[in-house]
This record gives C-alpha cells, structure tokens and sequence, in this order.
C-alpha cells in the first residue's frame, strides 16, 4: 500500500479497495513552501487537497489588508470545495501553508465525479459539512462564552499540540484575542505549571 492509498484510506475508512483504487490516479504529490498560497481569496477553488505532513490556513482577508484565520488544517485531513458556490464562485477565503507541508493534489471537479459515480460524494459532503457546522457552533459558543484564557486552554484541550505549532499572531485572531493578550495568557499558564524556585525568607538576621 502505497502513501497515498494509506492516506486516503485513513480520511475516509468508509471507502473500499474499490473506491479508493478510483481515487488514488487522480493525486500527485507536491511539496510546498512555508507561506506558499493554494489560494487566493476572489479565486475559482478547482483543487482538493490531503495532506501528507505539514499544516494550512484557512483565512479572510480584510478590506483593511488585515487577515482573520478561521480554521486549520493538518496531516490525514482533506480539504475540498463541498458546494457549487465554492466550486462555481469565487472562492471567499485563502488558504496557505502554515509550514513547509507535503500536500497531494487532484482536480476537485475529478475528485468530485468520481466519487459520485462510486456513490461516494454525497456521504463525503454530508460528513464534511456536519463538520463544519460543528466545529462553527463550537467555535460561536466560545467566543461569545469563554474568556480568553478559557478559549485558549479550551483549543489545546481540542487540538493537543496545535497551538505549538501555529504562529501566535494567528492564533490570536483564530481566538479572538490580540497578540498581547494572547502572549500574556500563555505566560501565566507557563508560569502556573513551571512555578520558579521559592526560597524561604530568612530569620536569622
């Protein structure tokens, strides 16, 4: 078996040797840079992409040029346009890689018809979109709910690991919080779990 088939049989297990023999001609191997983008926002999104090792962002783009990340994506997980108006319009978000990654590529308008002819799509949209109003919900509940330091120790209980490896200034807008206040956070949770030596006043003088 080789990388590929292993990949995909691991990101969607409900697929058999069947489907999976289908997929795995439709992928090639890319490696990309860190900072590199996928896409552009106002772009067509025509790719799907699973990635092997590395880690992407997915991001809107402010009319002040500021940006506001609003997921992350990591090894066995595939990101695909899911709807016609992401896969006919232009696309609302970008999306690029948050360090140098291994990515296999296919054409999503390939991806998606072959999975429709194994009468895969419809079962890989409606999982994929149950996701994302999921993890939407979640991340609402918690922004309008939690505090900061609550957001921030409420991801890492989600992600383990993650968040060492996100850049703070975006996780800080994934969070809601500035980079001040995120970096504060971080220091008394450092602080609270690593405490310094105390050393005991002294009586004798």
């Amino acid at each position: 078996m080789n990388d590929l088939h292993a990949l995909l049989a691991a990101f969607g297990p409900q697929w058999n040797d069947t489907v999976l023999k289908s997929l795995v001609p439709l992928f090639r191997r890319r490696a990309c840079r860190k900072g590199e983008a996928l896409l552009q926002q106002g772009e067509r999104w025509d790719s799907a992409w699973l990635v092997e090792r590395g880690l992407l962002r997915l991001f809107f783009l402010r009319p002040d040029g500021r940006e506001f990340n609003k997921n992350f994506i990591v090894e066995r997980e595939l990101v695909c346009p899911l709807t016609p108006i992401m896969w006919e319009g232009a696309s609302l978000f970008g999306i690029r890689c948050l360090e140098p990654s291994v990515l296999w590529s296919a054409d999503a308008g390939m991806f998606r018809s072959t999975l429709e002819r194994q009468g895969q799509w419809h079962v890989l949209q409606r999982e994929a979109l149950a996701r994302l109003v999921d993890h939407k919900l979640q991340r609402e509940h918690d922004l309008l709910s939690l505090d900061g330091l609550r957001r921030y120790e409420a991801f890492c209980d989600r992600f383990p690991g993650l968040a060492d490896r996100i850049p703070l200034a975006h996780l800080a807008t994934y969070l809601g919080l500035t980079d001040v206040s995120l970096s504060r956070i971080r220091r008394r949770k450092r602080d609270a779990e690593h405490p310094g030596d105390v050393f005991p006043k002294r009586t004798d003088i």
